[in-house]
């Protein structure tokens, strides 16, 4: 085997280093943080414009591939192998270091070639996200590579803003509150927190570093069991595991129990079936009409005590979720979800606590996707028939993973009782 020098020139390997750090800037926090004006577009691009056509993803892509084809044309031959899997003749320790340095060369470039191909294809990352509040805070999220399962496996541009909201103090339910006339009988009992579609975990994570650490774990939620695994691996990543809670939470479960429970009500003859009218309320068809109410069979005992209602202690204070409504079916769940979970009292019934902080409330973050408005059509319908009603909306332009940008919405429900609070 020839073994040459260098298997690509110096110019070459510092094109590649420099579409590296590129790749690396696009999801860095650097550039999702980066300005955008009121139209969405940026500020300040990072694209060098004196580059002219030689930065343009294609061509970066097409030089890619044709080093690649180089590369290919220098690899070094198989190695031999006798029937009993021993190698027939040993490399040279200076064949070795070239075998070596082709696979890291080529693993580099089929890298690159990777993350131009999009997020789903460029694999698993670890990044670290830093609040800029006093004291700072950071996290470290590993996402994983898609091939791990088709959900959770990326941080979306909600989850961060929707982090951010809560490090700045924007989400009135973490903060904490004493009177001070007599701080020793009059404070806010520090909330139970729940995360709907947690993904990887930055909100709930945020959310468990900028609470009282004497107060309930912050609950991380999710329905697939990779998801799970991923929360755990992060949560271990940040030393939370005292702070957090992980649970396996199946939103089909809690339409199901609410349905069950209603029909077991009607059963009974019991007039307490208009109390939970809305879990039948008419409704633009999902694909969960297959668990309608008339198509439950009667319950037994056992099944009508697994259906109660939670008991308020059980019920949270504030729930938080980042894109968690993106097709029909999600948009009735969501809505279920929240008016099963979240309490139905007033956090505290002190009139000297200021009222935006004694209700129990919802919070989300989504892109308003011109796809999607269908979708948060319907996630407004049901919120309506829960009784929930967004106290507060505002709406901010950010980036998802660097390069796309959406015009993003956050909205603070709460159960329609609590505006005249």
């Amino acid at each position: 085997m020839v073994v040459t020098s260098s298997l690509l020139p110096p110019a070459s390997l510092e094109k590649l280093k420099t579409i590296e750090d590129r790749i690396a800037y696009k999801y860095s926090q650097d550039r999702i943080d980066q300005g955008l004006d009121q139209d969405g577009n940026d500020i300040d691009s990072y694209h060098n414009k004196n580059d002219g056509d030689d930065n343009d993803d294609q061509a970066l892509m097409n030089w890619l591939f044709k080093t690649l084809v180089k590369l290919e044309e220098t690899a070094p031959p198989e190695e031999e192998e006798n029937e009993d899997g021993t190698v027939i003749t040993e490399e040279t320790q200076e064949e070795k270091k070239y075998r070596q340095e082709h696979e890291q060369l080529t693993d580099r470039v089929s890298a690159c070639v990777a993350h131009f191909c999009g997020r789903a294809a460029s694999g698993a990352m670890t990044r670290t996200w830093t609040f800029r509040s006093t004291p700072s805070q950071s996290l470290q999220i590993h996402d994983p590579s898609f091939t791990g399962g088709d959900v959770g496996f990326k941080t979306f541009g909600s989850a961060y803003l929707l982090s951010k909201h809560i490090a700045q103090g924007d989400v009135p339910q973490l903060e904490p509150w004493t009177s001070e006339s007599s701080p020793s009988t009059t404070q806010l009992p520090l909330p139970k927190i729940l995360e709907l579609g947690s993904g990887t975990g930055l909100v709930g994570f945020t959310a468990a570093l900028y609470s009282n650490p004497q107060g309930p774990k912050v609950i991380l939620s999710d329905y697939h069991p990779n998801v799970i695994s991923t929360l755990h691996h992060n949560s271990k990543l940040n030393h939370l595991d005292n702070k957090c809670d992980i649970r396996l939470l199946d939103w089909r479960d809690i339409l199901r129990k609410r349905k069950l429970r209603w029909n077991a009500w009607q059963n009974k003859g019991d007039q307490k079936q208009e109390q939970d009218k809305k879990t039948t309320a008419p409704h633009r068809s999902t694909e969960y009409d297959n668990i309608a109410p008339s198509s439950i069979p009667k319950t037994t005992p056992d099944e009508e005590t697994d259906c109660q209602e939670l008991p308020e202690s059980d019920r949270m204070d504030l729930i938080i979720g980042a894109e968690v409504v993106y097709d029909h079916g999600h948009a009735e769940l969501v809505a279920h979800v929240v008016d099963e979970y979240l309490k139905k009292d007033l956090i505290s019934q002190d009139s000297q606590i200021p009222p935006e902080q004694r209700c129990p409330a919802f919070h989300i973050m989504f892109p308003l996707r011109k796809t999607h408005a269908d979708v948060i059509a319907d996630f407004d319908f049901w919120m309506d028939k829960m009784g929930l009603v967004d106290r507060r909306q505002a709406k901010e332009w950010g980036r998802e993973d660097g390069e796309t940008t959406f015009l993003y919405h956050w909205r603070e429900y709460v159960r329609k009782e609590h505006l005249s609070v």
